[in-house]
C-alpha cells in the first residue's frame, strides 16, 4: 500500500511542475553543422555555413549561406539575417579553411570567436580546402546526402584507416600554443563533384600555410608521431633488380600493426642530434612480383627497411627545408633533456631544421596472409 501511495504522489508533482521556458520547435532552428573561410578576390573575409533543413514542405536537404564580413562575429549576424529561424549552437561538426586564406595570414584570431562563447563546439574537426571553399560548400551532394555529415564521415573514415591526420579545434589550438609542435591539418578537395582527402596541410608557426602532404606521406606522419591505435597502411615500389620482377609489377603492400620506439636526443656544440629506433610488426596484405618466402623472406624484410627509412627520412627533410615540426618531437626533447630544451624552445622549429634526424626500422613479418 505504502508503495503505491508513493507512486501516486511522486506522478502527482511531476504534473505540478512547469516547464523550465517557451517550446523550441526543430523546423524553426538552423544547426550549422559545417562552417567554411575563406579569401575571395580583394582579401575579405567570406563565411560560409551549410545546415540541414526539417521542413517537410522543403525539397532541398540542406542550405547554404554565405556572406562577406571583417570578422566571424559581424558575419554571424549577417547570416542571421538570411535565415527563417535562429541558430542553434553546439552542433558544428567540420570547420573548412581555404588554402588562399592560410597562404596570406594566420587563421588564428579568424577563429577566436569559437573559443570566446561556451556554447561553441570546439571538437569539430578542421580542413584545409585546396582550392575555393565555395566549391565544397556548393558540390553536388544529390546522390550522397547531407554535406555537413558525408564530411564528417569522410574524415573520420580517411583518419580510421590512417591515410590522413584528425584535427579538431581544440587540438589545433593546443598544436599552436605549444612551442614543441606545429599544427597539422587534414586537407580536402572536390574532383568531379566528388570530395576527396588529398592528404596534410602543414603550417608555420605563425598559422600560415606551409606545404602539403600526399596520403603516403600522411600515413608516415602518423607512425613519426605514433598515432598507431590503427593499422597504417603503406605500399612500396621495390627496385625491380632485387626479385627479377617487372618494373609495373614491383609493389609491395602491408599495414604497420605494431611499432616499439626508442626515442633518444643529443646537443653537441648547440647542434641536434635525433635517433629514432623502431621495431615495426607487419602484415603482408599485397604482393605482386614472385618470391619463395622460406628463402627470400629475409631479403624482402631489408628492401622493405630501407624503403621505410627513406620514404620516413623524405618526409622528415621536407619539414625541415619549410621549417615546420608536426611530429611532435619537441615534447620528447623536453620530457628527457630539459635544460636543452630551454634554450631552443622560442625556436624550435628552426632547430629542428637543422637537426640531424636518423630513422632506423627493424621490421618482422608477422603474418604473409591465408595462402602463398
Amino acid at each position: 500500500m505504502m508503495k503505491w501511495r508513493s507512486i501516486l504522489l511522486t506522478g502527482a508533482g511531476l504534473l505540478c511542475l512547469t516547464g523550465c521556458g517557451k517550446e523550441v520547435y526543430i523546423e524553426n532552428q538552423r544547426f550549422m553543422v559545417a562552417e567554411g573561410i575563406d579569401f575571395d578576390e580583394d582579401k575579405k573575409l567570406v563565411i560560409y555555413t551549410a545546415s540541414p533543413v526539417f521542413s517537410r514542405e522543403a525539397k532541398d536537404k540542406y542550405k547554404i549561406t554565405s556572406t562577406t564580413a571583417e570578422t566571424m562575429r559581424i558575419g554571424k549576424k549577417q547570416l542571421e539575417s538570411q535565415i527563417n529561424g535562429s541558430f542553434g549552437p553546439g552542433k558544428l561538426q567540420s570547420i573548412l579553411i581555404g588554402k588562399k586564406l592560410l597562404q596570406q595570414t594566420n587563421v588564428l584570431p579568424y577563429l577566436d570567436v569559437f573559443f570566446r562563447d561556451p556554447k561553441n563546439e570546439i571538437n569539430a574537426n578542421m580542413i584545409v580546402v585546396d582550392g575555393p571553399v565555395k566549391e565544397v560548400m556548393y558540390a553536388n551532394m544529390r546522390d550522397k546526402g547531407q554535406l555537413g555529415i558525408v564530411i564528417k564521415q569522410l574524415i573520420e573514415s580517411t583518419y580510421k584507416g590512417r591515410i590522413s591526420v584528425l584535427t579538431t579545434l581544440q587540438k589545433f589550438h593546443q598544436e599552436m600554443m605549444d612551442s614543441a609542435i606545429t599544427p597539422s591539418i587534414t586537407e580536402m578537395r572536390v574532383e568531379k563533384d566528388d570530395l576527396i582527402i588529398s592528404g596534410t596541410t602543414l603550417l608555420h608557426k605563425d598559422g600560415t600555410y606551409a606545404t602539403s602532404l600526399n596520403n603516403q606521406e600522411s600515413s608516415l606522419l602518423l607512425l613519426l608521431q605514433r598515432n598507431t591505435n590503427n593499422p597504417i597502411p603503406l605500399t612500396f615500389h621495390i627496385s625491380p633488380e632485387l626479385f627479377h620482377s617487372e618494373e609495373e609489377l614491383s609493389y609491395v603492400s602491408f599495414n604497420i600493426n605494431k611499432v616499439n620506439v626508442n626515442f633518444k636526443s643529443k646537443f653537441e656544440e648547440n647542434h641536434l642530434t635525433i635517433d629514432i629506433q623502431m621495431k615495426i610488426q607487419i602484415d603482408l596484405m599485397e604482393r605482386m612480383f614472385t618470391l619463395d618466402m622460406e628463402k627470400q623472406s629475409k631479403q624482402l624484410i631489408q628492401a622493405v627497411e630501407d624503403e621505410l627509412k627513406r620514404e620516413c627520412q623524405d618526409v622528415i627533410k621536407k619539414a625541415q627545408k619549410h621549417e615546420v615540426a608536426p611530429f611532435g618531437f619537441g615534447i620528447y626533447v623536453r620530457a628527457h633533456n630539459y635544460k636543452n630544451w630551454k634554450k631552443v624552445e622560442g625556436n624550435w622549429p628552426k632547430v629542428l631544421s637543422e637537426a640531424t634526424v636518423n630513422v632506423s626500422p627493424h621490421v618482422t613479418i608477422k603474418s604473409t596472409g591465408v595462402s602463398e
